[in-house]
């Protein structure tokens, strides 16, 4: 599929990403604290605490495949969506908008919110309040093996910063 955004294109590892902006409101979606949300009975996981911002992506909201977050020109997380899911889910739905319960750790039968989702989402705010330009690359696929083993490789070759799940050298 060829790349018809105006942010043209980064290639990681032989893989070519789409480049799209993420949109958020610079007044009322930074810096978004929620511990007035938070039960204070419940313990947060280690990137529980923000503070988070509020983002979306408009573009490839129905597919899936390889993604990676880019901070001005340096790629910084790279990730998959497979099975069911899609780009829109993953990031309208979970990167770019923590809710309270994404924040809370494992407990009594509970199994936790999304460390990552946590984790990226405090990243990109913190980049987005230092004024850096944060993009968004997809690479669309469709088979689930190939995007899981893709990212696997990506990951251990190209050791982007804020990717924490494989271990690192």
């Amino acid at each position: 599929m060829p790349c018809t955004s105006s942010k043209g294109i980064i290639t990681v590892g032989g893989i070519v990403f789409c480049l799209h902006d993420i949109y958020y409101d610079p007044q009322n979606g930074l810096n978004i604290n929620l511990s007035g949300r938070l039960n204070p009975l419940r313990a947060l996981h280690r990137f529980g605490q923000g503070p988070f911002c509020i983002f979306k992506i408009n573009d490839h909201l129905d597919e899936k495949g390889l993604y990676c977050f880019v901070v001005n020109d340096v790629v910084k997380y790279i990730g998959k969506v497979t099975g069911n899911s899609s780009f829109g889910k993953r990031f309208n739905n979970g990167y770019g908008h923590i809710s309270p319960y994404n924040c809370y750790a494992p407990q009594d039968g509970h199994p936790g919110g999304r460390l990552t989702n946590c984790h990226i989402n405090s990243l990109v705010n913190t980049e987005l309040l230092k004024g850096s330009t944060v993009l968004v690359g997809f690479h669309v696929m469709d088979d689930n093996i190939a995007i899981s083993n893709s990212e696997e490789q990506l990951i251990k070759g190209n050791n982007p910063d804020w990717n924490i799940q494989f271990n690192r050298p």
